[in-house]
């Protein structure tokens, strides 16, 4: 049970991850490696993922660099994920993290970052992780989202209001990354006065990833041409102590004066009678920020994108505005902004053909999922009329499954609706970029232009 000096973080760090206790079944040389994040700057790495998944479905993968636990198991198969989701008892979240596929070691560790993406409910199993996402459900509920809606549908309009003065600029920056700030802002309860703060967090917390490996490199092979300006990652540093300095202030605030927000019901969570440690309240605030945030916005981007690329796909969606929920389901496949999550097997168990011992690592490759052929027909194709695009794990599925789900579905709902029928010629105007990430596919860049 949770208590007040429940501090997941400090728990796991003695547990012990074993490498493979049983010959490994499939013996590949692939033909790069998911630990290069500069891969993931071109988008994902699907003919990887193919690859692994014809060769070995099941394949033990080296660790990150100078990294004292073992490597990890990676999954390729949709019916192999799926099934390790549906087993929260066999597959833990809480054992070493749902998410971080390294603890790494102990001078890598941010000091503010390191417990914050582990004290949250996504790391959570049974009980308790049931018990904080009850105390979220209200904000997810339909009748709560159909007064979101209409809010949500005034916010689009004047982006796209604002976008059509400018005609020429970054998707990202001026509505794909507005929208979601503006739906998670109403749902937390954050003043209009604050939100743009969310906007800075978020580019950062998307390069964290890339500041802590390239500090590992620096730490090895001396400065190299990709090592960060040290000035940058001062910027980083401080972003993130304002970014959680921002939280603190505002949870307390609504634990003292609590309004109908999601905000004051994480301040005011009691599990098993006793409050969250400040440690939870970070990490909750923590994983808001940046779920609330990024896959709406990624999928968004990606969307425009693949309609500019299909130019057959957006037709039928203008033709008919009722195939834009085909339209939703195959772009969150087709995009599947969140890469990976982890979970670690507590017992002896089988995946696939593989034998798996007790507390070794695995990784949930949804991006290669959404593509298996054996699910999905021609799977490389975007395709708006797919009848089981929604058969996607982009979301997760069992017990983690995105509590989110439904605000983002409404948001890409209104987004597009009203983005073709007002701007249905758009072109891009040059070429996209995207974040050095192997957890989010975080695109930074889409420039584009309304009309001729």
């Amino acid at each position: 049970i949770m208590s007040k000096s429940f501090v997941l973080s400090s728990n796991i760090l003695n547990n012990k991850i074993n490498v493979p206790n049983f010959e490994k079944k499939f013996v590949h040389s692939p033909s790069n490696f998911l630990n290069d994040l500069d891969l993931f700057t071109k988008g994902q790495p699907f003919d990887l993922y193919k690859e692994l998944r014809e060769n070995a479905p099941v394949f033990f993968h080296p660790p990150m660099l100078s990294d004292p636990e073992p490597g990890y198991w990676v999954l390729t198969r949709y019916e192999d994920i799926k099934m390790v989701s549906m087993n929260p008892k066999i597959f833990s979240s809480q054992y070493s993290t749902g998410n971080l596929l390294t603890l790494g070691s102990e001078e890598n560790r941010h000091p503010k970052l390191f417990k914050s993406t582990i004290d949250h409910m996504l790391n959570l199993d049974g009980e308790m992780h049931l018990n904080l996402r009850k105390e979220h459900m209200p904000f997810f509920k339909p009748g709560y989202i159909d007064g979101l809606q209409n809010k949500v549908s005034i916010k689009v309009s004047q982006l796209l209001d604002e976008a059509e003065k400018l005609n020429e600029f970054n998707l990202v920056k001026e509505i794909s990354q507005q929208l979601p700030i503006y739906t998670l802002s109403e749902i937390l309860g954050i003043p209009e006065s604050d939100r743009q703060k969310l906007v800075e967090w978020m580019e950062f917390l998307e390069l964290a990833q890339y500041f802590t490996l390239e500090q590992i490199k620096q730490n090895e092979e001396g400065v190299t041409d990709t090592t960060p300006d040290p000035a940058l990652v001062e910027m980083f540093d401080n972003m993130i102590d304002e970014m959680f300095d921002y939280g603190r202030f505002i949870l307390n605030k609504k634990k003292e004066k609590p309004e109908n927000d999601l905000l004051s019901a994480i301040a005011n969570a009691k599990i098993a009678g006793e409050d969250l440690s400040q440690e939870f309240l970070d990490g909750s605030w923590l994983l808001i920020v940046f779920a609330g945030n990024d896959t709406t916005r990624n999928t968004m981007s990606g969307g425009i994108k693949l309609l500019h690329e299909n130019p057959e796909q957006k037709q039928l969606v203008i033709d008919n505005f009722e195939r834009v929920t085909g339209l939703i389901n195959e772009t969150v496949r087709y995009v599947s902004p969140v890469i990976h999550m982890r979970r670690t097997s507590l017992e002896e168990t089988v995946i696939g053909e593989q034998r798996i011992g007790p507390y070794e690592k695995i990784a949930l490759w949804y991006g290669a999922a959404n593509r298996d052929p054996e699910i999905f027909d021609d799977p490389d194709k975007f395709n708006i009329m797919r009848t089981n695009a929604d058969q996607h794990l982009a979301f997760g599925i069992g017990r983690h499954t995105c509590l989110g789900k439904p605000v983002a579905l409404m948001q890409l709902r209104e987004f597009f609706s009203q983005f073709l029928s007002r701007f249905p010629d758009y072109q891009l105007t040059g070429d996209w970029k995207v974040a050095p990430n192997n957890f989010v596919h975080a695109i930074q860049e889409i420039p584009i232009r309304l009309k001729k």
